[in-house]
């Protein structure tokens, strides 16, 4: 791993030397370093901001997920993936994304990332209480209890904690009719849901309609959720991302929805 502020990822990092990065984890962590990222929470806020929930457990779980990416602990799912890429401005730097994907996709494959240390659990998990388990003592005997006690290994073992307000893979796709932000901030601001209530639609479908802005740009979100009322709940949708370039107020249509969005220095 290069170590954060070290020398030799700025070094690459000024030369452009993608190939010098035998791993993933290693180059996420030379570009954090380069941007300032020594802590983690800047970019823990940055990724919460992006995916569009800002609570205190998704902050927590950023913060930690983080510090395992960063050290090749395991890697982001895909969602994540993406908005680091976006936040961290891998588009920016020639050669880099080509190199930033395949490094990714070689980490998919490995072996050892289906197997998650303690790291990857909760810094200070809870152990059910007796007074906790009682009810499930009660209403089904032990049998019951037992199961939730492997509900709640089998969480701690994911590769990702789960976010308590998400669904689909942790990403809430829903319309925002007032989006603000800032330059070089992201926002997921709506959902692009598929037919008769199915499947998210492809990136490459989505895309089709979406406009063309002054104040940034619209990329892919990856597959998330979203509330419609047609369906009578929760469907698969694919999440429109927003990026902010540069200041300004300008009004769109997405989906047949209006957006207002404000991007501040």
């Amino acid at each position: 791993m290069v170590p954060a502020g070290s020398d030799l990822g700025g070094r690459i990092l000024a030369t452009k030397d993608w190939t010098a990065f035998r791993h993933w984890h290693e180059l996420l962590d030379a570009l954090c370093a380069e941007q300032g990222h020594l802590d983690n929470m800047v970019l823990a806020d940055a990724l919460c901001a992006a995916s569009g929930n800002r609570s205190q457990a998704a902050f927590d779980t950023a913060v930690k997920n983080l510090r395992n990416w960063r050290h090749g602990v395991h890697i982001p799912q895909r969602r994540n993936f993406l908005l680091l890429g976006t936040i961290l401005k891998v588009d920016e730097h020639d050669g880099l994304r080509e190199y930033w994907n395949r490094l990714y996709g070689q980490a998919k494959v490995k072996p050892a990332d289906d197997n998650v240390s303690e790291a990857d659990g909760p810094v200070n998990p809870v152990k059910p209480s007796r007074k906790s388990r009682l009810p499930l003592l009660v209403s089904g005997g032990v049998l019951v209890a037992m199961v939730g006690a492997a509900a709640i290994v089998l969480s701690y073992g994911r590769e990702e904690p789960a976010d308590p307000v998400a669904s689909y893979e942790g990403i809430v796709a829903e319309y925002v009719r007032n989006v603000s932000v800032k330059v070089g901030e992201s926002a997921i601001i709506h959902g692009a849901r598929g037919n008769e209530c199915g499947p998210a639609p492809s990136w490459e479908s989505a895309k089709l309609l979406l406009p063309e802005l002054v104040t940034g740009t619209l990329t892919d979100g990856g597959v998330g959720t979203r509330v419609s009322r047609q369906c009578g709940g929760r469907i698969p949708a694919r999440a429109i991302l927003f990026t902010a370039t540069q200041p300004g107020i300008e009004q769109i249509s997405l989906y047949g929805d209006n957006i207002v969005i404000r991007v501040s220095e």
